[in-house]
């Protein structure tokens, strides 16, 4: 039993291990396909692909988890969900024991309300700062350019009481806890429990009463720690024993919970009106867009900033906000975009950007090139030069039999910015790239 227990723990380390490894190599930008695969079955972004721009595969990750977490539990926190292994690796790290916490239910109904009703009403604003997954990929971007203050208050979270971002503060964990709540197969302790306390101690979420002889599955991240550690087998997986608590008491949790539930997706709407209102004027911040985000407002309410579009981006281009507080946004004088790569539109998993294939990319019309001919070397200084349109992949820059660059055919110009890389006039271009206010498919 002890060896079966043990095993059922240490294949979970191992699973969570491996889906750390693959979405830190994901957010590094190493392997196209981990990059494509375990960030596209994270539930909040799935979630968001659905209301953004349905897709059947999202549907069914989200369909997937919530069935996998009504019948076994918050599995997904314990090996998916990389923000909540990394707690788990910090946490054993610090060798810190665990211990009781408070079940800050109200709270986490109250910050899941309003998160997922800003969702619903078009504004992924919530999901920017709370949604874990794109948490995880904030924190290996700013890690990897020193900014070490997201990963300061990680530890400090950790050290203080574990998981307590999961099981308090985090909306997508107090959504599958529901779920888990009335499971079909729960972790319990039996009467052969004589109150130790060792189970506690192991415990990451702080969920294990020894004294009232109960687990609160609703916010078990099915860790199996506790499994492992009873010496006397005391502790259960499977079916829940019928629930003792009096219809009253059941009633009165239920309408009191339900009430702060539908009074934060209330605040949510509120808020996501307000804030969709203002968007127009915050989202002229980001001028160029990656090929798929439409149009600057569209892309500001839906973009969560994770990062991943940033860290597989080959022309390294695409740059997260200052402070990391919005949508990311391209560039253009870090370089060009590649008119055979796709890959952003791709591999954004929450439907903010579009996906296009490559023919569609490649005629989609993301910024404008402007000619100025009284800065052009071959205006002003004779020189042969010609390289603005041996590099257009278009064909909207052509030259003159003189060898004298034309004005830029708007009608086929794209704006990926390589006529601008390639101009040679200093201090000023010959050869910009202006934005545009709708992302459009050129004819033909």
């Amino acid at each position: 039993m002890k060896i079966r227990k043990n095993t059922v723990r240490f294949g979970r380390i191992g699973a969570a291990a491996l889906s750390l490894f693959i979405m830190t190599a994901a957010f590094a930008g190493l392997g196209s396909s981990a990059a494509a695969w375990l960030p596209g079955v994270q539930f909040a972004p799935a979630l968001m692909s659905c209301l953004a721009v349905f897709s059947l595969g999202a549907f069914l990750t989200v369909l997937g988890i919530a069935l996998l977490t009504f019948c076994f539990g918050r599995f997904y926190c314990a090996f998916i969900c990389p923000l909540g292994i990394l707690q788990d690796l910090i946490g054993f790290l610090s060798r810190r024991k665990g211990g009781r916490s408070s079940n800050l239910r109200k709270t986490r109904y109250a910050i899941a309300g309003v998160v997922f009703g800003m969702l619903i009403a078009g504004w992924s604003g919530g999901l920017l700062f709370l949604d874990p997954y794109s948490n995880f990929g904030r924190l290996l971007s700013s890690f990897t350019i020193g900014g070490l203050i997201p990963l300061i208050v990680l530890v400090l979270l950790v050290i203080w009481q574990k998981r307590i971002f999961c099981t308090a503060i985090c909306p997508v964990g107090t959504v599958l806890g529901l779920f888990a709540k009335h499971g079909i197969f729960q972790l319990r302790l039996t009467e052969q429990c004589v109150k130790c306390g060792q189970c506690v101690k192991v415990c990451p979420a702080g969920c294990i009463n020894p004294a009232a002889g109960t687990i609160d599955n609703e916010r078990c991240v099915r860790c199996m720690n506790c499994l492992s550690i009873c010496r006397l087998h005391a502790v259960k997986f499977g079916r829940p024993e019928k629930n003792t608590q009096s219809f009253d008491e059941g009633r009165r949790a239920f309408l009191v919970n339900g009430t702060v539930l539908i009074a934060g997706l209330a605040a949510g709407v509120t808020l996501a009106k307000v804030g969709l209102g203002k968007l127009a004027d915050y989202a002229k911040r980001f001028s160029f867009l990656p090929p798929g985000a439409g149009n600057a407002e569209r892309f500001a309410a839906r973009c969560t900033a994770c990062q991943l579009c940033t860290a597989n981006c080959p022309a390294k281009i695409i740059v997260p906000a200052p402070g990391g507080d919005g949508p990311v946004s391209l560039d253009l004088n870090r370089g060009a975009c590649f008119y055979d790569c796709n890959r952003c539109s791709q591999l954004c998993p929450t439907g903010a950007l579009r996906p296009l294939t490559l023919q569609v990319k490649q005629k989609t019309k993301i910024a404008e090139a402007k000619f100025n001919p009284r800065v052009c070397i071959v205006f002003q200084e004779g020189e042969k030069c010609g390289k603005c349109a041996n590099v257009c992949p278009t064909g909207a820059v052509t030259l003159r039999p003189t060898g004298a660059p034309r004005p830029v055919n708007t009608a086929l110009c794209i704006g990926c910015g390589a006529c601008q890389q390639v101009c040679p006039a200093v201090p000023e271009k010959a050869m910009t790239i202006a934005p545009v206010e709708q992302q459009t498919l050129l004819e033909g």
